[in-house]
C-alpha cells in the first residue's frame, strides 16, 4: 500500500469492508491477495470545511476464483450504491451541516483474462 493521505486510507478500508460484505452475501469467490483499490484525480475530500464536499472516484479490482452466481453483478451494484447512501446518512458534521448525495454511480464488470475472470467495481461517489 502506498503512502496516501489519511482520508484515502480510511475510505479504502470502508470501501473494502463494504465490498467484502457484498461479495460474501452474493457468494462470490475471489483471490483476496489480488485486490487493489485505486482513486483517480477526480477524487476530493473536504470534510469538515466551510464548504464540505466528498468525491471518491476510482475502481476496486480482483481476480475471481470461480464464475459469479446469477444476479451477482446487479446485486453488487445495488449494494454498493445503497452503502454510499447509508454512509452519507450516518455522517455527522459540526454545526448541523450535512452532505447530500450528488452521485452514486457504480459499475460492476466481470472481465475475461488469460487466467480466468477479473472483477472490476468502478465507482464515482459524490456528496456536497
Amino acid at each position: 500500500m502506498s503512502r496516501e493521505p489519511l482520508q484515502w486510507s480510511q475510505f479504502r478500508r470502508l470501501l473494502l469492508g463494504t465490498v467484502v460484505e457484498a461479495l460474501l452475501a452474493a457468494q462470490v469467490a475471489l483471490d483476496f491477495q489480488s485486490i487493489t483499490i485505486d482513486f483517480d484525480d477526480r477524487s476530493r475530500f473536504q470534510v469538515p470545511r466551510f464548504n464540505n464536499y466528498m468525491r471518491f472516484a476510482g475502481a476496486l479490482e480482483a481476480d475471481l476464483l470461480s464464475p459469479l452466481p446469477a444476479g451477482a453483478v446487479v446485486g453488487l451494484q445495488r449494494q454498493m450504491e445503497k452503502a454510499w447512501l447509508e454512509l452519507l446518512a450516518a455522517i455527522e458534521l459540526p454545526v448541523g451541516d450535512r452532505l447530500d448525495n450528488e452521485k452514486a454511480h457504480v459499475v460492476v464488470e466481470v472481465l475475461p483474462t488469460d487466467r480466468g475472470h477479473h472483477l472490476k467495481v468502478a465507482f464515482d461517489l459524490e456528496a456536497d
